[in-house]
């Protein structure tokens, strides 16, 4: 299990709300559907709070233990005696550990050690002295001992890479994309480590849906004769977001050898233009549900800002030529909300360089396991569409009279829900 999985097991079996929980804690709602989605990970001092609420390890939470501790945690600034024992067991291996002639074997329990010891420190102030020079110690040699396992893992890494590649030198580089075609073309070469007169390279690029390739010679030198020092050429493909690049070297026996020699992802996706937030006026709030109807009896407003950063740089963001912003029911449209100008807007403050939306009132057939969302739907200048729905979908709670977020109570009726990008999921119409 996930982090966000073990947590939601945990506050469903105490009966607890992702409300109630945040209350708890001292944080939104969002917050607990954020981390219970594996989209946000717990503070550390949220994490402690969490295993004391619980009655259960921070190394269960994070998933460095097996077996959660049964034993309810008492509302006292102090640790149990459980937790003392935890910590103590942890930092016993964690000073095993430093002399060991053979780290990398064990590095985990050090990362282990520091992350307990380090949430302990910081939630509760005044746990016993008899630790304070155990954080001392690791104070010090915290920094030296990461860097020596970073080091030690990525001089593993290139060893092995080094010795696995079946390349001396290879460039990949992308020197056009044509938006209008939604094509991309890459410049490639490769050097391979052991050449053998005769041999060709067959050049492939494989986008997700399919794949193209060139078989190619060495090249040639100034009096047109083979050299053994360079094979290259050009691929085309379609636009998508999973890109890959290999070479494969042919022997004149027919012995053929893969070399993966790079990918490319989100490049589709860091091209079009994209919401950086789409805030409505408390559709949860306003929402009216009464025999199997759901109705906003006024209007409300969406206030919507595009994103402007760079996903990429090999191809820049488009700009978007249409924006239309809606509400859709289980990815189906109900009603488009129609632009307004800033001077109309009555509902939000502050909100610079957004652009507003309002939603006439409403009313339509609503029931257990529908999911309402909002969403904008961008236009490029090159005429390709993009989906943004709003991240905090809404579903109707067992009560039949409120909307919730999807999986944030033990008593809803859909237990978890993935958000879904892809365009050709929805309709509009």
């Amino acid at each position: 299990m996930t982090t966000g999985q073990r947590i939601a097991q945990k506050r469903k079996e105490a009966g607890l709300s992702q409300e109630t929980l945040g209350a708890e804690l001292g944080v939104s709602r969002q917050s607990i559907y954020k981390w219970e989605s594996d989209t946000a990970l717990p503070e550390i001092d949220k994490l402690v709070a969490l295993s004391r609420r619980f009655g259960v390890t921070v190394g269960w939470l994070l998933g460095v233990e097996e077996a959660p501790e049964t034993a309810s945690a008492p509302d006292s600034g102090e640790l149990t005696d459980a937790q003392l024992k935890m910590v103590e067991e942890i930092t016993a291996r964690y000073i095993a550990a430093l002399p060991a002639p053979k780290p990398r074997k064990k590095w985990p329990y050090v990362l282990a050690a520091l992350m307990v010891l380090y949430a302990a420190h910081r939630a509760y102030q005044s746990i016993d002295r008899q630790f304070d020079g155990v954080y001392s110690r690791i104070g010090q040699m915290d920094s030296s001992m990461s860097n020596q396992v970073y080091s030690i893992s990525g001089q593993v890494e290139e060893i092995l890479k080094q010795q696995n590649s079946l390349t001396v030198d290879y460039g990949i580089e992308l020197v056009s994309a044509d938006l209008v075609k939604n094509a991309v073309t890459f410049s490639v070469y490769a050097v391979p480590k052991t050449y053998v007169e005769g041999m060709r390279v067959e050049f492939s690029v494989d986008n997700g849906h399919s794949s193209n390739s060139k078989t190619v010679l060495s090249e040639p030198d100034q009096n047109g004769q083979p050299v053994s020092e360079k094979f290259s050429t050009e691929l085309t493909c379609e636009l998508t977001d999973d890109i890959s690049i290999t070479a494969v070297f042919v022997m004149p026996d027919g012995t053929r050898q893969t070399q993966p020699l790079q990918t490319y992802s989100g490049l589709y996706s860091g091209s079009l233009p994209d919401v950086a937030s789409l805030v409505d006026a408390d559709l949860q709030g306003r929402a009216q549900i009464e025999n199997g109807k759901l109705t906003l009896p006024d209007a409300m407003e969406y206030a919507l800002t595009l994103n402007t950063k760079l996903d990429n740089i090999l191809i820049p963001r488009t700009k978007a030529v249409s924006i239309r912003v809606g509400l859709f029911k289980n990815q189906r449209l109900v009603a488009w909300a129609r632009p307004i100008s800033a001077d109309e807007q009555t509902r939000y403050r502050g909100f610079n360089n957004a652009t507003f939306y309002r939603l006439e009132p409403l009313s339509f057939p609503f029931a257990a396991g529908d999911i309402l969302e909002s969403a904008a739907v961008l236009t490029d200048e090159y005429g390709r569409e993009v989906i943004c729905p709003d991240w905090f979908p809404l579903t109707l709670d067992s009560d039949g009279q409120t909307l919730i977020f999807p999986g944030s109570t033990g008593s809803d009726t859909v237990d978890a829900y993935s958000i879904d990008t892809d365009i050709s999921h929805w309709t509009f119409k």
